[in-house]
């Protein structure tokens, strides 16, 4: 959607929709997306996440389910204050380009630092299931669209970035007390272009409609539906 002044409102987690169906996501830009259950239990184990995080971060650690990265010589990001102003508010990430025409925000889940201060986006992803080996594709642009806005606000930033998986360990356990298991998953964005990426994002919404995509289950759908529902 644009905003009040014309520009696109982008976010690093809407990024995916761009390479997955370009047709959807012109569609879902152009137009008021259909309102959808809130995931509630997501954005609970998102703040449980954060505290328990928080408390370790506190003590210079992270949690035991991610000693690797202190294998991987991670370190911990200190600054709470900072960390949640990231987390809470949009405005001091933002980045504004007139001259391409989008707004490009969004909110962090946590950061990581190397040994010489370079910031490392991170991001907690909690499933019914562990990840399959290709989840990454869903989510290094998000992560990268984090790097470029740190980037853009001054910051020095790696070129690596970590999705902190959580998911149930045995399904098959009648108790109603979950035990979650950790995955620590490092994604390179060192070679994504995220400039050359908005301007291609911009460049396809300034377009008109480009039509159904056939290799999409989604697009098939709305294209097919008068073929084969019938009226109510």
């Amino acid at each position: 959607m644009r905003t009040k002044e014309g520009l696109w409102r982008l976010s690093p987690s809407g990024l995916y929709g761009f390479r997955e169906c370009p047709a959807c996501f012109w569609v879902d830009n152009h137009y008021r997306r259909a309102p959808m259950l809130p995931l509630l239990l997501n954005s609970a184990m998102d703040e449980i996440l954060k505290s328990r995080y928080d408390s370790y971060r506190l003590k210079g650690t992270f949690p035991p389910e991610a000693s690797r990265l202190i294998k991987e010589k991670i370190k911990v990001f200190e600054d709470l204050d900072l960390l949640n102003n990231w987390r809470e508010n949009m405005a001091p990430l933002r980045v504004i380009n007139e001259k391409w025409g989008y707004v490009f925000q969004g909110k962090i889940d946590d950061v990581l630092m190397e040994d010489d201060g370079r910031l490392i986006p991170a991001d907690y992803k909690s499933s019914g299931n562990p990840p399959k080996e290709d989840k990454q594709k869903y989510y290094r642009d998000q992560l990268a669209g984090y790097g470029f806005m740190f980037r853009k606000a001054g910051h020095k930033v790696s070129d690596r970035a970590y999705l902190l998986h959580y998911f149930p360990k045995d399904k098959s356990n009648p108790e109603i007390k979950i035990e979650f298991e950790g995955l620590v998953d490092r994604v390179d964005i060192g070679s994504i272009d995220m400039e050359k990426t908005l301007s291609d994002i911009v460049e396809l919404l300034n377009e008109p409609f480009l039509g159904y995509n056939s290799d999409c289950e989604k697009c098939g759908y709305y294209s097919g539906r008068e073929n084969w529902v019938k009226p109510l």
